[in-house]
């Protein structure tokens, strides 16, 4: 077997099982702990796996916000096949809020022809749908974050107090059954807080590659969130053990 099949065939065992040791590693591919070693160095300097005493995890430590120039280029059919779902539960007369990130900005290009009021965070998405006279736009202010090009800060959380919304659209960077819904910063995992809170029905909408990914503060459990809408990249192993723990899941195609 060559070492790239080889590698591939560990990488694929992790998407079903998060976690792997050497010697069951070694043992399933017929080859030496000392390959199997050289295998997951390999596969760590690229970035697709982390090393742990023992063995390997996919999941990933995301440990500061992703840039949104950089997002926009990550899993971009997968992010448009979420969007368009999501977009597709939204009805005239809804009020909705979206969070700032990319996936939502895919969602706006699918509800410009609809009757709604909308809240949004992020400064690009309120640009777009501000040309539409049958949408109303609503920005809370605050801080302007760099990184992410939206409102930030105390003063959002403020003023999400007096909201109410039919829908909350919420994205992360990392979502997992185990850790739940994470973000690197405090202030994210607030804000995003108080978004769940203020609305009758909250969506998380993430792709399936930021799955088993965990950063330093915790949101929620998944469980708090009334849908999760994913892509159908995500494994068959992870969407079977999200739907026993009771997670309302739909992976877009």
């Amino acid at each position: 077997m060559l070492a790239i099949e080889r590698r591939e065939r560990i990488l694929s065992y992790l998407r079903q099982n998060e976690y792997a040791n050497v010697e069951s590693l070694a043992e399933n591919l017929t080859v030496s702990s000392m390959t199997i070693r050289r295998d997951l160095n390999k596969l760590e300097e690229q970035g697709l796996v982390r090393r742990t005493h023992g063995g390997a995890t996919i999941g990933q430590f995301i440990s500061s916000q992703p840039h949104t120039e950089v997002r926009k280029n990550q899993s971009p059919e997968e992010k448009l096949a979420i969007a368009r779902y999501a977009a597709s539960m939204v009805h005239d007369g809804h009020t909705i809020l979206l969070d700032a990130g990319t996936t939502c900005m895919d969602i706006v290009h699918y509800l410009t022809d609809k009757n709604i009021r909308v809240m949004t965070t992020d400064l690009a998405q309120a640009q777009y749908l501000c040309r539409f006279q049958n949408i109303e736009v609503y920005v809370p202010g605050g801080r302007v974050d760099e990184v992410t090009q939206s409102c930030l800060g105390s003063k959002v959380v403020d003023f999400l107090d007096t909201v109410h919304v039919d829908i909350a659209f919420i994205g992360c960077t990392s979502w997992d059954l185990r850790r739940g819904l994470t973000t690197p910063t405090e202030e994210r995992a607030a804000m995003k807080n108080k978004m769940i809170e203020r609305a009758d029905i909250s969506i998380l909408v993430a792709d399936s590659e930021k799955y088993s990914c965990y950063s330093f503060h915790k949101i929620c459990e998944l469980k708090a969130m009334d849908l999760i809408i994913t892509d159908d990249r995500l494994s068959q192993k992870n969407r079977e053990q999200l739907k026993e723990a009771g997670i309302d899941l739909y992976c877009a195609s």
